[in-house]
């Protein structure tokens, strides 16, 4: 079958093991790489509690959405979850709405190309950039790193540092 002759010595059960290792490996790795911080709230504990069943808490730190987009959103991701009560749902939207709204933070290493090119006021073509410059070549350090792309304003960035985020 293509295997070795020890893993075919050791049978169905080490392929199922080396099967589970060579696909949870990478997702652990991935899930464990350090995230900043969520901002500290109101509504904090009730947000990672519901919304981290479905996917990292961290989803929603390159957003900035007014608070008639988080209900959409919340509403959206909850229709089916008919135990999150009415005041959940609402603790969810005003922290999201508090924490992740126009001209907010910049979390410049988790935003996609649409919430850059919001939040920074540039280009489609440069956020577009932004986000290809950052998967080859890692995440941001620094504002100075960020002032180096040429296709960025370096008095545009400093001007916005202290909403950025790294």
């Amino acid at each position: 079958m293509g295997l070795t002759p020890i893993a075919e010595s050791r049978g169905r059960p080490f392929r199922i093991v080396f099967l589970l290792v060579s696909f949870a490996v990478p997702l652990v790795l991935a899930w464990a790489a350090p995230q900043p911080a969520l901002p500290d709230g109101p509504g904090k504990e009730t947000f990672v509690s519901v919304c981290s069943l479905c996917h990292s808490p961290t989803a929603p730190m390159g957003k900035q959405w007014t608070r008639e987009q988080w209900t959409s959103k919340v509403t959206e991701m909850l229709q089916e979850e008919p135990d999150v009560t009415r005041e959940e749902r609402a603790a969810i939207v005003a922290y999201l709405t508090a924490n992740f709204k126009p001209g907010g933070k910049i979390y410049i290493n988790l935003a996609k190309a649409a919430d850059l090119e919001t939040a920074l006021e540039i280009s489609e073509k440069n956020a577009a950039e932004l986000v290809r410059y950052r998967g080859e070549n890692g995440e941001f350090k620094s504002l100075e790193d960020l002032k180096k792309l040429p296709f960025l304003s370096a008095a545009r960035m400093e001007s916005l540092k202290d909403r950025i985020v790294f």
